[in-house]
């Protein structure tokens, strides 16, 4: 286990050279199996502060009757978040950079946020590495904050649930799924739909579906036609998936259809619409509609907020475009793919989806994603798939 995290080279601090086990934690829950309890003992810390652990699932969560019970109990919540796709610099890998933006307050107040990167091989479906946002699993508590899954006192029972939490991953076949948040315009609802025939699920278990049994964009809308999507809690999001051939769409459900947009660049307003507006939050203005012109590729601007990350990361695309390539796709290094994400990171501010938790560039050749947490970009892990 300790195999899979490694401290990538980078300039300044390096991190820790490896992966820090603390002592063990309860796990107390009455029908954990034995292959959950041997799960949670695996959980352990990638990071100095406490913000990245890491857990191998070696438990069915298709077929066991608690999990499936609270599976509609717990999902993502929110997600700020900017993601983009590309290739590497020699063309053969697609890259696929993700920062995963919310402003978690811990139980004791400041800002906290607890990631764990969640390694899936679940029988007669594909490998994955993903990483989950376990604050969600009790957030009114803020039970699951930096530093508490190896304080030797924090029941790590819930954890189980990780797989249905996880906000971005990449699976053995190169595919990458991101979730991120979208507004719901006044006037309008969350999606709820009602398919005669098809089960109804959220957005973060079909994320959990698309990883355990796609291989490519077109498997991965496929399947999203097979259920009724429901909005957690009120929420709406968009799905950004990603594939090996570079290949990427964003799906989003709008008036209780289904809108698939291919694209290379998300943020969190729809990209399948052209209704952008100014974004007020209880009358006060939080951000104004920019919009990129004159772009080499064609944006739409819908609904939502984000606006300025995503045309500061389209501007930067367009510096590495291979303009021999028809597709008109950006070619650079996985180092070059951070930055921008760094320029389009977030600090803690007045917005719940601000402060970006971490960034992320996943690799579809080497299965791995290379991850910086809290804009700490001297300090990055490098979390593979074996």
């Amino acid at each position: 286990m300790d195999k899979k995290t490694e401290t990538a080279p980078s300039s300044g601090s390096t991190g820790p050279s490896g992966a820090d086990r603390g002592p063990g934690n309860p796990h107390s829950f009455e029908w954990l199996t034995d292959e959950m309890s041997a799960s949670l003992d695996t959980v352990h810390r990638v990071d100095k502060e406490g913000f990245l652990y890491e857990m191998d699932c070696s438990y069915d969560y298709y077929g066991n009757p608690y999990i499936t019970s609270l599976m509609e109990k717990f999902g993502v919540y929110d997600a700020g978040c900017s993601a983009f796709v590309t290739f590497n610099e020699t063309g053969d890998s697609v890259l696929t950079a993700r920062n995963y933006d919310y402003r978690h307050t811990g139980a004791a107040g400041g800002y906290t946020c607890l990631n764990v990167a969640i390694h899936c091989a679940p029988d007669g479906r594909y490998r994955s590495v993903a990483i989950a946002d376990a604050y969600w699993l009790d957030s009114d508590n803020a039970t699951f904050s930096a530093g508490v899954l190896d304080d030797g006192r924090t029941d790590t029972s819930m954890l189980v649930m990780l797989p249905y939490v996880c906000v971005d991953g990449i699976n053995e076949k190169g595919l990458t799924v991101s979730i991120l948040k979208l507004d719901v315009k006044e006037g309008e609802s969350s999606v709820d739909q009602k398919g005669a025939g098809k089960i109804s699920i959220g957005h973060s278990v079909l994320t959990r579906y698309i990883l355990d049994g796609c291989a490519t964009v077109d498997e991965a809308v496929a399947m999203a036609g097979d259920y009724n999507i429901k909005g957690v809690f009120g929420m709406d999001f968009h799905i950004f998936v990603t594939d090996s051939t570079g290949a990427s769409a964003v799906l989003e459900w709008r008036y209780n259809k289904l809108c698939v947009t291919k694209v290379d660049a998300v943020s969190n307003f729809y990209s399948g619409f052209d209704d952008a507006e100014d974004y007020y939050k209880n009358g006060v203005l939080m951000e104004n509609v920019v919009r990129l012109e004159n772009s080499v590729k064609e944006y739409k601007y819908g609904f939502g907020h984000g606006y300025h990350r995503l045309t500061g990361i389209v501007s930067a695309l367009e510096r590495y475009i291979d303009f021999s390539r028809e597709d008109r796709a950006a070619k650079m290094t996985g180092e070059q793919a951070m930055r921008i994400l760094s320029v389009a990171a977030q600090d803690p501010g007045t917005e719940a989806t601000s402060m970006t938790q971490y960034s992320a560039v996943y690799d579809s050749k080497t299965l791995s994603a290379t991850v910086c947490m809290h804009q700490d970009y001297g300090s990055v892990f490098r979390i593979t798939l074996d």
